[in-house]
């Protein structure tokens, strides 16, 4: 039939990594690819419990359709326990629910991006922001990030040169995907100035801001400064279920209605069961102790990928020290090609993502995501071994092609 038929927004960037290095594995294969939380910490009977909990108190309510904004009692409860620790609460008409984060990323592109706007992203960057905004719009712009998050020097430089406005701007301010890194405070304000004196808005994803291992996180945007240009989203997804589907948005009121006018064109509104059954599993006070086994076992598992690491990659590649999260992001020589590192990593039966996925800037050719979040701890190290065993072969085959 061809694309000839379709929308020119099909014909934007894609990716074939999700299926490629991430979904399409054998039984026998080590991965490292999945940002995906690890199927066995799942709370299965909580859950059932809270389900239970749903039908005894709702009945038949809970099978019906829900508002465009979703269940009032679960964006209460975001607004009044999300932040508290900031002192922040915010109020359940400045909250809409979605279908996972990635809905509200394709909302922004609908409310923000027309073909010819410009738009910004951390660099490396969040795979599905890439993908969402680039099908609204061919001028996203990536803003290198370093140890202590994205450079706000680096920013303002662009800014200021620009001869157009910014529309806005997506950053994972807490163990970023995939870099891991966490956004220091002073570069935090040093954005929540730059939005205001370039009028652009600042949309800050929360996905990984509760899975802290070392260090209490850092204040979000959202609680230092009352700006209206600062959005905030969050998930469900890592600290309970990705099946859940279930993020949702912060935003000013303005944004709010226009997004609720978006979202009643895609969906109408999200599954209310499953937002009724996240609010009575966090009403039941499953949530916070579930946080805790989370941290606890990620963490074993980010030490134990370290340690492999330092012990195989030391003197062939550089990574970051997550403190959170989920990934370690790794750099390797400039001659390597880490795409054609990872068709030999799947044949070793071990997998990781190609960095360059998460650049616009069509850089990062020679860096790889790697996560620990779905390996079981006992076979971190031999999932390494595979990986080095992966680096001998490739570097063996592909030396009469490079100059080492």
């Amino acid at each position: 039939m061809g694309y000839r038929k379709f929308s020119k927004r099909i014909s934007q960037r894609t990716s074939d990594a999700m299926s490629k290095f991430v979904l399409a594995q054998d039984p026998e294969t080590i991965s490292f690819a999945g940002g995906l939380p690890d199927n066995n910490l799942f709370p299965v009977e909580e859950l059932k419990y809270a389900y239970e909990e749903v039908l005894r108190t709702e009945g038949n309510c809970a099978f019906q359709y829900s508002s465009t904004m979703g269940d009032l009692k679960l964006r209460g409860l975001i607004g009044e326990q999300f932040f508290s620790k900031w002192g922040l609460t915010i109020n359940p008409e400045n909250i809409i629910l979605t279908e996972g984060s990635q809905q509200a990323l394709d909302l922004f592109g609908k409310l923000f991006l027309d073909e010819d706007d410009i738009a910004l992203i951390e660099e490396p960057g969040y795979l599905g922001t890439i993908q969402a905004w680039s099908m609204f719009t061919s001028r996203l712009i990536g803003i290198p990030q370093d140890e202590y998050g994205i450079n706000t020097d680096y920013l303002e430089d662009v800014l200021r040169n620009l001869d157009e406005r910014v529309k806005v701007l997506y950053i994972v301010p807490d163990f970023s995907n995939p870099a891991g890194t966490c956004l220091v405070i002073e570069r935090r304000k040093k954005i929540l100035e730059l939005s205001e004196k370039y009028d652009f808005f600042v949309v800050e994803d929360l996905a990984y801001s509760l899975l802290s291992y070392d260090t209490n996180t850092l204040p979000p945007l959202i609680t230092i400064s009352k700006s209206e240009k600062i959005i905030t989203i969050g998930s469900f997804s890592k600290i309970l279920s990705p099946g859940l589907r279930t993020g949702f948005i912060i935003a000013n009121r303005e944004v709010i209605n226009a997004l609720i006018r978006l979202k009643e064109a895609s969906d109408l509104c999200s599954g209310t069961l499953n937002q009724k059954m996240i609010y009575q599993y966090w009403r039941l006070g499953f949530l916070e102790k579930h946080m805790e086994k989370l941290r606890k076992s990620y963490k074993e598992k980010r030490d134990a990928l370290k340690t492999a690491l330092e012990n195989t990659f030391k003197t062939i590649a550089k990574w970051n020290y997550p403190q959170g999260g989920f990934f370690f992001f790794l750099t390797f020589p400039e001659w390597v090609d880490a795409y054609k590192l990872a068709e030999y990593a799947l044949n070793n039966k071990t997998s990781f993502v190609p960095g360059e996925e998460f650049f616009v800037s069509q850089e990062g050719k020679n860096t790889a995501r790697i996560s620990f979040s779905q390996v079981p701890v006992d076979k971190v190290e031999e999932g390494v071994k595979r990986l080095i065993r992966a680096w001998e072969e490739y570097k063996e085959k592909e030396k009469e092609k490079i100059t080492i």
